[in-house]
């Protein structure tokens, strides 16, 4: 990590280099309608793995104290309230507030998806907000003071994918692993 990057865009950069444009969307995507959802399991979990190696010891807390980072992006899973429907989100969330979330990018068969973003394609920001709109979400990090989440409260998909997501891995395709052999 560069001295003066920030923690947010060291994590940005190492998703955007090794994880996301490795992951098979499609496999994601069949993975969600599955009961055991082993592939998104396995994809949160490398998600949650880059956060804690590129956050370091950084302690995530809302709205005081000294505040190293006021925004952060962490990996989380949201369900749609109408559809039920489970997907992988990458989550903004403003510590300098009280956990205000105000980023959503959603990991669908299209890849990354931002919500709201105003050049998607209206049949895919149709499809979105049939799916996922509006939802509930969680991140797997710990975030002390965010007043917006209470983990006793989350509905049971979103619970039971966060309760068993370091249980799984997943393979991601193969250029990833190519490009690993080559650095070794």
């Amino acid at each position: 990590m560069e001295e003066n990057q920030s923690k947010l865009d060291s994590f940005i950069d190492y998703i955007n280099a090794h994880i996301l444009p490795f992951i098979d969307y499609n496999e994601l995507d069949a993975s969600y309608r599955t009961a055991e959802k082993a592939y998104a399991k396995g994809i949160l979990n490398r998600l949650h793995t880059a956060m804690l190696e590129q956050y370091g010891d950084f302690r995530f807390a809302c709205g005081h104290g000294d505040v190293q980072e006021e925004y952060i992006i962490v990996p989380g899973v949201v369900q749609g309230k109408k559809t039920g429907e489970i997907t992988l989100a990458l989550l903004g969330i403003d510590l300098s507030s009280s956990g205000e979330h105000c980023q959503t990018e959603f990991l669908c068969k299209y890849g990354v998806v931002s919500q709201g973003h105003n050049d998607l394609p209206k049949a895919l920001a149709g499809e979105i907000t049939a799916r996922y709109l509006p939802y509930d979400y969680c991140y797997t990090a710990d975030i002390a003071g965010d007043i917006h989440i209470s983990k006793s409260r989350l509905p049971e998909g979103i619970r039971e994918m966060l309760k068993t997501f370091q249980d799984h891995t997943a393979e991601l395709l193969f250029k990833e692993n190519e490009d690993m052999d080559m650095e070794r």
